[in-house]
């Protein structure tokens, strides 16, 4: 049984539809627990809030019986991620942290109702810290994220990882093509041997 933490992202209410909650419901189905919280004021989201929500989420994760801790973060919910990895809110590192779609810190900074500070790709203690709280880290995205306009190389240097590209995946969201699309292929990644149909497969085989 593993134990998994959903992050969503801004302007996220966790739609029908969206990857995230129908990897919840089938993860839940197949007998793991899931963490799939609701983040306060969506659409203008305050740092320190979000921050304090992911801790006490982490935390009843760790006082929680299960096999690998895993994080799973969409869009803005990948910078909160790191963001608690730099600050160090965490008690136990996570075994797997998959950061899908995460945008440009220049992105988010220019657009209304995204608060605080963005993030430093250049800060040098970002890789030390993502790899302190993650024994495991992965970041994915498309190659026409409008959310990512300089591509999702810049956070190579930034983790010091190798991020892996989807062709035409987009933001990873409703929007755009269809939805099945995305999150069927989230892991595929991950296949060992065959083609994997959902991101559960990745959690059992791994």
């Amino acid at each position: 049984m593993q134990k998994i933490l959903f992050l969503h992202g801004w302007t996220n209410r966790r739609p029908e539809g969206h990857w995230m909650r129908l990897s919840a419901a089938e993860l839940r189905a197949r007998g793991h627990q899931v963490w799939y919280p609701q983040f306060p004021d969506p659409d203008t989201p305050k740092p320190h809030e979000w921050q304090d929500l992911l801790r006490q989420e982490s935390n009843m994760m760790d006082e929680s019986p299960g096999e690998s801790k895993i994080c799973i973060a969409h869009s803005l919910g990948t910078i909160n991620w790191l963001y608690g990895a730099l600050g160090d809110i965490f008690q136990n590192p996570f075994d797997r942290v998959l950061l899908v779609a995460p945008p440009d810190p220049q992105m988010t900074s220019e657009t209304p109702g995204i608060e605080g500070e963005p993030m430093d790709l250049a800060n040098p203690m970002l890789a030390p810290q993502a790899r302190k709280w993650s024994r495991s880290l992965t970041a994915i995205a498309g190659d026409n994220d409008r959310w990512l306009p300089r591509g999702v190389e810049i956070y190579k240097p930034a983790l010091e990882i190798e991020p892996i590209v989807f062709p035409g995946a987009g933001h990873f969201s409703l929007d755009g093509r269809k939805n099945g699309i995305y999150w069927s292929r989230l892991y595929v990644q991950f296949q060992s041997p065959s083609t994997l149909s959902c991101p559960a497969e990745w959690l059992d085989r791994h």
